[in-house]
């Protein structure tokens, strides 16, 4: 919801006196439609990496239909440099004028002086500066106006919220958003909050954030009971670090008991102050994903990218905690920051998984402008090689008055440097796609219990995975991976631009055949196609690195073997076809096994004789699959931005023990995996995929 630009709308209109409410856009069909009857005196544009494209084609429209309208833009997509700012003001002459940083003081000042100026653009740009507002005055000379005071107190800011200007928003597939302070501590490179501007933080009122929730929670309760999400996004940037921040879960906790939600809360946790975000996370039952964004673990990247005041021990012990109040952990890794390198990149994936965190983010390096790597003496310095791409879903056709628009946004990344080669970058990707699926949402979290309670470092088999010959039906998805990760790059951003813009280009965008995010495209499709195939591998990958470690024998072979069943049978028909009956013998409680914190031996979880299990979903799993279905699709695709998006292993099917099996197993069928293997016939059962 574009709850960024209800605030500067609600700040503008309690200082100012406007013959109209100012009106706010999401969807670019409404902006579209409304500027089919109106064209307005002052538009404005929230500018990010992935808006921008499309937002100043419509510039472009607006200022050919109405050339006196005033075009406003603001946000962090922006640079940093006084000489960069120049050339981009004169890039792209229709923005009149552009708020730096902070939107509400600039955005307030400049349109009271259009008002002074009776909306006459052109006699605001002859006058002196605007604090914190930058333009070209009409005889060539860029006016880069210093920067105006930050807002130190957030609650000077009317709750878009509570005004009232959000609710057309609440249509169950945007997803409220809530940023209770502003301002990061931290002085990381690759992100625009690491500059000095933004390192104080400030907050808003804890009676202001209440009466937000109360007000979301009351209108998405609604929403849930007709089909739509029911989840948060909360944008501060080290949510749980602050004491404010208790009081925030708490008014969350009463929420999730008197209206059902959140289900789900995604926010950046904080980076150090662990035991604080880990009792945030408690106060709201696990609803919050405690994430320990470590980017890398090696000196050399961490002293690059300016990360040294936060603390790798409380990041790493994160996961341990998070586990004990319930709640869901997860770390991110940035593949090519400046000083990464292969073993670098490897030896910093190792320590998050040998730390136990649930789910690995991995990202390449996006170059930010606003942030100090998107500078020319940062790319210089560490030789980047850049390549561009589209952003995924960010792209679009549509048409204001006759006149057409196509878009597509466009990011930069950085695919090598002086440290890392291409064909390097080439492999690490492939690793994350095996770390996608066979480690994240603890899809097998047995046999990674497994390999440490044998001693050996559970990232030695991804690893080993990541280098093992692919054959059979899987050799087609790991092909499509890497032709894609290949495919999606384009060495000049103008050849790109041409390409996505052409109406027919777009169009394929739009049905999916380009644009997605190729990682977790393969990631559904091998959740839900592969299955069998992803379990025979993980059975030979696994195998290999226990003989490796002469650690195989009959007990864990048959261990793993069970692991597998219980794992295959876990993720079955979870997303289509879900009323389908799921069935297996096991001779270990597979269950019990991943329950126990630090299991010592398999000994303790074989049954006495095999024990039949059904795995079924539960009404709760059934409603919330299906709502985010109709969200995000019944396809793949669809699939795919669930899995980007939410705790998968919530949607897992659950196993329930039936003693007396005896009828069940008669009517059903052997699984996929390898029955031929002489200790496993006769015990597993299944449904077809």
């Amino acid at each position: 919801m574009p709850a960024a630009i209800g605030g500067i709308a609600t700040f503008a209109e309690a200082q100012v006196h406007l013959a109209e409410r100012i009106r706010l856009f999401k969807y670019p069909e409404k902006l579209a439609d409304a500027l089919e009857s109106e064209l307005p005196d002052v538009i404005g544009f929230s500018n990010y990496i992935w808006n921008f494209r499309l937002s100043y084609k419509f510039a472009e429209v607006v200022k050919r239909l109405k050339p006196t309208t005033t075009i406003v833009f603001g946000g962090p997509n922006y640079p940093t440099t006084p000489s960069e700012q120049e050339t981009f003001l004169r890039r792209f002459p229709c923005i009149d004028f552009y708020v730096v940083k902070e939107g509400e003081v600039g955005f307030l000042n400049l349109l009271a002086l259009l008002i002074e100026k009776e909306n006459n653009g052109e006699a605001v740009k002859q006058g002196g500066e605007i604090p914190s507002v930058h333009w070209v005055r009409p005889d060539g000379r860029a006016v880069l106006s210093p920067l105006a005071p930050r807002l130190q107190d957030l609650t000077v800011i009317p709750s878009p919220y509570l005004s009232g200007h959000l609710d057309e928003f609440f249509d169950g597939k945007l997803i409220p958003i809530l940023q209770t302070n502003r301002g990061c501590p931290f002085y990381c490179t690759f992100c625009v909050e690491g500059l000095v501007y933004y390192n104080k933080v400030y907050a808003s009122s804890a009676e202001k954030i209440k009466a937000e929730i109360d007000y979301v929670g009351r209108k998405m309760a609604e929403l849930r009971a007709t089909g739509g999400r029911n989840d948060l996004l909360i944008a501060d940037s080290n949510f749980g670090m602050f004491k404010q921040d208790l009081e925030t879960c708490r008014a969350l906790a009463s929420a999730m008991e008197r209206y059902g939600w959140p289900e789900y809360i995604s926010s950046n946790t904080g980076k150090n102050q662990k035991e604080r975000t880990i009792e945030a996370a408690r106060l709201v039952k696990g609803a919050l994903s405690l994430s320990g964004s470590v980017q890398s673990l090696d000196p050399d990247v961490l002293k690059n990218i300016k990360r040294s005041n936060i603390s790798e021990g409380q990041l790493l012990d994160l996961a341990i905690k998070a586990a004990e109040v319930g709640a869901n952990s997860q770390s991110e890794i940035i593949l090519g920051l400046p000083g990464d390198s292969k073993r670098a990149h490897l030896d910093s994936l190792r320590k998050i998984v040998d730390a136990s965190f649930k789910k690995i983010l991995t990202w390449q390096l996006m170059l930010l402008p606003g942030s100090e790597l998107h500078t020319r003496e940062s790319r210089e310095r560490y030789e980047m090689v850049i390549r561009y791409r589209v952003l995924p879903r960010c792209y679009g056709h549509f048409t204001v008055r006759g006149h057409s628009i196509t878009a597509a946004e466009i990011e930069e990344i950085c695919v090598a440097n002086n440290t890392l080669s291409f064909s390097d970058y080439l492999w690490c990707r492939k690793l994350h796609l095996i770390i996608g699926i066979f480690y994240n949402d603890t899809v097998l979290l047995s046999l990674t219990k497994l390999l440490k309670m044998l001693g050996i470092s559970p990232f030695r088999w991804l690893e080993a995975a990541a280098s093992y010959p692919v054959e059979g039906r899987l050799r087609e998805l790991f092909e499509s991976f890497e032709h894609q990760t290949k495919a999606e790059l384009w060495e000049e951003f103008d050849a790109l631009a041409a390409y996505a813009d052409r109406e027919e280009n777009i169009r394929l965008y739009i049905n999916g055949e380009f644009g997605h995010n190729v990682l977790y495209l393969h990631r559904a499709m091998a959740l839900t196609q592969y299955v069998p195939e992803l379990m025979e591998f993980a059975g030979k990958t696994f195998r290999e690195v226990l003989s490796r470690e002469g650690k195989l024998c009959r007990k864990t072979d048959a261990f793993v073997e069970d692991a597998l069943i219980y794992a295959s049978h876990r993720l079955k028909n979870i997303f289509f076809d879900r009323q389908t009956s799921v069935h297996a013998m096991l001779c270990h409680d597979i269950l019990a096994f991943e329950k126990e914190p630090v299991p010592s031996s398999i000994d303790r979880y074989i049954h006495a004789e095999p024990v039949g299990y059904e795995f079924i979903l539960d009404a709760s799993q059934e409603d919330f699959i299906a709502r985010y279905l109709r969200i995000y699709g019944e396809t793949v695709m669809g699939v795919s931005r669930v899995l980007m998006r939410l705790y998968p292993s919530k949607l897992f099917r659950r196993p329930i023990a039936i003693r007396d099996h005896a009828d069940s197993t008669e009517e059903s069928h052997h699984n996929e995996l390898d029955m031929s293997r002489p200790d496993l016939k006769g015990r597993t059962s299944s449904s077809v995929m």
